[in-house]
C-alpha cells in the first residue's frame, strides 16, 4: 500500500489523460483542470507532492515501553529495546527509511525524561528545562506520552510536569496522546485479550477514565461505542486521546492499529502519507482511501449545487476517475491511466458515465423535491462517494461492485475480482 510521489507527479503532469476518459465535448473538457480538479488536485498535492516525513517524540518513565512502541509504530526493529539506565538523560533521534514504502520517519525517544524523578516525588527542574530543549530542536509534530497502569496511577506529577512545561513552551509544545501500555498486566494467566475478559476490560476502562480525569478532558469519544477500552478521543488543543496497548510481540500486538489512526489522523496533511504508507496495514491505508474519498465527495457536492453547475456531470466524472486512480495507489497498484481503465472495464463499461452520476441521478430525483441545484449537489456527492467505495473495495478487497448498488440502484450483487 504505498504511492510512489515520482509516478504521482507524472500523471499530475498528463492530468489530460484522466480528462480524455470523461464523457463531454472538448470545450466543456478544457475546463475541468481549472473548475473541478483545483481544488481536489490541491488536496492530493499537499498529501502527496508535499509529503515530508513525520516527526514523533516519545516520552515516558524507564521500563513504559517507549522502545517497544516505536517498533510496533514503524511495524519492524528499529529501537532498541532494553532497560535504560536512570541516571541517563540523553534523547536519541532515529531517521527511519522504509524505502519499499516511499516513506521516511523522524522519531525521537527521550530516553532518560522522568528518570531521576521517584513515582511520588517532584520533578527536578532540570527534566523541565531537558524537555524544553528538545522541543525547540526538534519541534516534533506530536507528542506520544507512553505509561504503564501502574506509572498512570503513581504518576500524577508526570501529568502537573507535562502541563508546566506546555506553559512554560506554549506554541513549541505540541498536543499529546497518551499511550497506556502493558495493559496485560490487567490479566491473570491465560486472561487474554481482554475482550473475552469483562474484569480485564473494566480495569482497561478505569484507567483510561482515570487519565481523562486527570488532563480534565470532560469531552472523550470512545473509539468503539460497545467497547470503550479501545480507547478515547478527546475535543481538545492540548491532549489528542488515550489508547490503551499490548506491545510485546509483534504477532500479538493488541491496540496498535487504534493508536496509530489516532496519531496518522491528528498528523498535518503533508507528514500524514509517510506515516501511514510506512506501516503496511491495509486498514491504515484504506482509512485514507475513505478519507479521499470524503474529501472528493464534498467537492463535488459543492460543485454539483454550483448556479454553473455542469448538467450533466462530466467535469465531476472526470474528478472521479481521479479518485479511482488514487485509491488505485493506496491499494499498491500503480497511480496511472492503466488502473483506472482496469478499474472501469471490471466494471462492464467503458466510461464511469454509465455507472456514475447518470444511473445515480435517476434514482435520487425521486427523493429530492424539485430536481436543481440540491438535487445536482446531492447526485454529484453521492456519485463521488459511490464511486470511491467501489473502487475501495475493487483495490483493497478484489471485489467488483457497482456504485448504483452501494445505494440500492440496479442488482445488489458483488464478484470476485479476476487476479
Amino acid at each position: 500500500m504505498a504511492i510512489d510521489p515520482e509516478k504521482f507527479r507524472v500523471l499530475r503532469q498528463n492530468i489530460d489523460e484522466i480528462v480524455e476518459m470523461a464523457p463531454g465535448n472538448d470545450n466543456l473538457n478544457k475546463s475541468i483542470a481549472d473548475t473541478v480538479f483545483g481544488k481536489a488536485l490541491r488536496e492530493t498535492e499537499e498529501l502527496i507532492d508535499e509529503s515530508r516525513p513525520p516527526r514523533l517524540y516519545v516520552f515516558g518513565r524507564s521500563g513504559a515501553g517507549k522502545s517497544s512502541l516505536i517498533n510496533a509504530l514503524a511495524n519492524k526493529q528499529v529501537a532498541d529495546v532494553g532497560n535504560v539506565e536512570p541516571t541517563t538523560v540523553e534523547s536519541q533521534m532515529y531517521h527511519v527509511e522504509f524505502p519499499d514504502r516511499y516513506a521516511s520517519w523522524d522519531i525521537v525517544d527521550s530516553r532518560g525524561l522522568f528518570e531521576s524523578v521517584s513515582p511520588d516525588g517532584e520533578v527536578p527542574a532540570d527534566t523541565v528545562e531537558f524537555m524544553k530543549e528538545d522541543l525547540k530542536e526538534y519541534k516534533p509534530d506530536v507528542l506520544i506520552h507512553v505509561m504503564t497502569p501502574d506509572q498512570v496511577r503513581a504518576g500524577e506529577e508526570d501529568f502537573k510536569t507535562v502541563k508546566k512545561l506546555r506553559n512554560e513552551v506554549k506554541d513549541l509544545f505540541p498536543p499529546v496522546v497518551y499511550c497506556l501500555n502493558k495493559v496485560d498486566l490487567h490479566a491473570g494467566p491465560g486472561e487474554w485479550p481482554p475482550e473475552d475478559y469483562e474484569s480485564v476490560a473494566g480495569d482497561i476502562k478505569n484507567n483510561l477514565d482515570f487519565v481523562a480525569k486527570v488532563l480534565d478532558e470532560q469531552n472523550k469519544t470512545a473509539f468503539s461505542e460497545n467497547r470503550p477500552l479501545y480507547g478515547y478521543k478527546f475535543e481538545s488543543d492540548q491532549h489528542i486521546g488515550v489508547v490503551p496497548a499490548y506491545l510485546k510481540q509483534p504477532q500479538d500486538y493488541w491496540n496498535i492499529e487504534t493508536l496509530s489512526w489516532l496519531i496518522g489522523d491528528f498528523l498535518p496533511t503533508n507528514a500524514r502519507l509517510q506515516f501511514m504508507q510506512a506501516q503496511q496495514r491495509d486498514e491504515l491505508m484504506r482509512g485514507m482511501s475513505r478519507d479521499l474519498t470524503n474529501r472528493f465527495s464534498a467537492i463535488a457536492t459543492t460543485i454539483g449545487a454550483a448556479p454553473t453547475s455542469y448538467a450533466d456531470f462530466p467535469p465531476l466524472t472526470a474528478m472521479q476517475l481521479f479518485l479511482v486512480a488514487m485509491i488505485g495507489g493506496f491499494s499498491c497498484e500503480e497511480v496511472e491511466r492503466e488502473t483506472v481503465e482496469d478499474y472501469v472495464s471490471s466494471m462492464g463499461t467503458t466510461t464511469l458515465a454509465a455507472i456514475g452520476f447518470r444511473e445515480l441521478a435517476r434514482g435520487l430525483i425521486q427523493f429530492v423535491p424539485g430536481y436543481g441545484q440540491a438535487a445536482s449537489g446531492a447526485v454529484a456527492g453521492a456519485g463521488t462517494y459511490a464511486v470511491g467505495r467501489s473502487a475501495e473495495l475493487y483495490f483493497f478487497d478484489d471485489k467488483i461492485k457497482k456504485p448504483s448498488a452501494l445505494f440500492g440502484q440496479g442488482k445488489e450483487y458483488i464478484t470476485q475480482r479476476n487476479n
